[in-house]
C-alpha cells in the first residue's frame, strides 16, 4: 500500500490531459441482489507482517466462529478482505463477537463500504472488552461506565443491568480504541476526594509491542525509540 501512495502523489504531480480531467459521474443506485449481498458483508484486516492467503484465513476463522454455513473470503490487497456471510444473523455474530485474531495478530473488521477503495480503508480503530476492577458499587453504573471508557476510547456497550447497574467483581466495558496508540493498562478516579488505581484486563488482546504497548506502529515506528531511558519508571508491557 506504500507503493501506491507513492504512485498515487507523482500521479497528483501529472498534468492531465482535459479527457484525464473529465470526472465521471456515478449514481448511487444499486441492483437489489448486490444490496443484499453487501448487507451481509463485513472488510476485515489482518494486522501481519507476513501475507495471509486467503484459504488459510478463511478455513480458520470458519472453525473459530461456528457459524451456520461457511463465509466467502475475497482479497482486495495485501491482508484486505472482503467477508460474505451467507445470513444475516452470521454477520451479526462474528461482528458482535470482537475482537477476533488470527495466529495471535488482530483481524480488525469493519462495515462494509464500497464508496472507499480499500487502500484508503482506514482499520487504526478496533474494540476491545475491558475489564476494570478496584471500582466502587457507585462507579459500576452504565453512566460511570461510558464515562470511564470515554477516558480510553469510544464507550459503545457496558454491560449491566437493565437497571443500569453493574455492580460486581469487576466492569466489563466495550471500548473502541486507536491501535496505533499504547493500549491502557489503568486509570485513576476521585472519588469523595479518594483517588482511586482501576487496573484494566483486556479480553482476546492480540500480540502487541513489549516497549510501547502499542497493537500496531505508526509510519514513525515503536513510539518508545531504542535507547530511551525513564529512568526505571515505565514498568513495560512485557
Amino acid at each position: 500500500m506504500e507503493k501506491l501512495k507513492e504512485l498515487e502523489e507523482k500521479w497528483c504531480k501529472f498534468r492531465l490531459s482535459e479527457k484525464e480531467a473529465t470526472d465521471i459521474m456515478f449514481n448511487e443506485e444499486e441492483d437489489e441482489a448486490l444490496r443484499y449481498k453487501e448487507d451481509r458483508s463485513l472488510v476485515g484486516r489482518v494486522f501481519s507482517s507476513r501475507v495471509i492467503s486467503m484459504e488459510v484465513l478463511g478455513s480458520t476463522m470458519g472453525k473459530v466462529w461456528r457459524i451456520s454455513k461457511a463465509a466467502k473470503f475475497l482479497e482486495l490487497c495485501t491482508n484486505i478482505f472482503v467477508i460474505t456471510f451467507e445470513t444475516q444473523a452470521d454477520k451479526e455474530r462474528v461482528w458482535a463477537g470482537r475482537p477476533w485474531l488470527f495466529d495471535h495478530q488482530l483481524l480488525a473488521m469493519k462495515s462494509f463500504n464500497g464508496f472507499t477503495p480499500p487502500q484508503r480503508m482506514s482499520f487504526e480503530k478496533e474494540s476491545f472488552w475491558v475489564r476494570m476492577y478496584n471500582l466502587p458499587l457507585m462507579c459500576m453504573t452504565k453512566a460511570r461506565g461510558e464515562q470511564i471508557g470515554g477516558m480510553v476510547g469510544y464507550a459503545e456497550e457496558v454491560d449491566t443491568q437493565v437497571d443500569g447497574s453493574g455492580w460486581g467483581k469487576v466492569l466489563k466495558e466495550q471500548i473502541k480504541m486507536n491501535i496505533k496508540l499504547p493500549i491502557p493498562r489503568s486509570i485513576t478516579i476521585k472519588v469523595k476526594g479518594e483517588s482511586l488505581w482501576i487496573p484494566f484486563s483486556d479480553e482476546k488482546l492480540p500480540r502487541l509491542c513489549f516497549s510501547c504497548g502499542c497493537i500496531v506502529h505508526g509510519e514513525s515506528g515503536c513510539l518508545k525509540q531504542e535507547g530511551d531511558d525513564d529512568g526505571g519508571n515505565n514498568i513495560g508491557y512485557g
